[in-house]
């Protein structure tokens, strides 16, 4: 009897520890599940980090996802179905008018020291050869502005352009390839965000590539926050006396690369 008493005691302990595990094994694969963010990945930019999209501007989302539109008649914003992606922006700038922009992003703000990455892809029908002031802007608002617009991708005689604008004014390019015009291409840039020029800096990917800037290697540095502060704008800018359609899909904030490539 005593025998039969210390085997029911052991075979207990090991049904409780069995149960015990599983559930503790269930819970942790239940929690990965439906708690994305917690994974820890690497990815091509070469950093391991936890998935965390900051900012989805899906166009399913609705123009609520921006802060401000800035779409000067006759221009017209428009979500319109895509046969590829779905829902995509589509931002058309007529002739006549100047600007076709949104001012994103809506419960979104960089501050010193953020390491963020923007990804989007896009689509443009234009003149290949067209100048452009800005498809995509890193733009400064508030007092104390010495630099208006850190970094700009534009149009410049055939070539996509990355832009950064020092304090003072000064411009510099430091990556150019030619415009592809009617075929969808990716972006997608990493800012580490400071205003001092010796912390922060830029990467860029261009469909999926991780781009060598005009210094030579794939990291510029340079004073990245001006003013009060920084946000994105996407859409198309200048060249007034000519129609260009800018097709967006993908806009997303995100802190790893994997969070926002296209």
């Amino acid at each position: 009897m005593k025998n039969k008493l210390i085997i029911a005691v052991v075979l207990g302990c090991f049904a409780f520890l069995f149960f015990a595990c599983k559930k503790e094994t269930s819970s942790i694969a239940e929690e990965l599940i439906t708690n994305k963010t917690s994974i820890s990945v690497a990815d091509p930019s070469g950093t391991v980090g936890i998935l965390s999209v900051l900012w989805d501007g899906d166009a399913n989302l609705g123009t609520g996802v921006f802060k401000v539109l800035n779409v000067d008649a006759p221009a017209d914003l428009a979500a319109v179905n895509n046969a590829t992606y779905g829902k995509i922006w589509r931002f058309t700038k007529a002739i006549g008018s100047n600007r076709c922009e949104v001012h994103a992003a809506k419960n979104f703000a960089a501050v010193e020291g953020d390491d963020i990455y923007l990804g989007w892809r896009s689509q443009l029908a234009m003149t290949a050869s067209l100048t452009t002031n800005a498809l995509f802007q890193w733009k400064a608002y508030g007092a104390n502005m010495t630099q208006n617009f850190p970094i700009v991708i534009k149009t410049v005689s055939g070539d996509f352009k990355l832009m950064h604008t020092a304090p003072g004014g000064a411009n510099t390019y430091i990556w150019s390839t030619p415009v592809s015009v009617n075929n969808w291409n990716t972006f997608v840039l990493r800012i580490k965000v400071s205003r001092n020029a010796a912390v922060g800096f830029m990467e860029f990917w261009f469909n999926g590539v991780k781009q060598t800037l005009s210094n030579g290697t794939q990291r510029y540095y340079g004073r990245t926050l001006d003013a009060d502060y920084c946000d994105p704008k996407w859409g198309v800018y200048g060249a007034s006396s000519e129609l260009i359609v800018n097709r967006v899909h993908g806009l997303k904030i995100g802190s790893a690369y994997a969070d926002v490539a296209p």
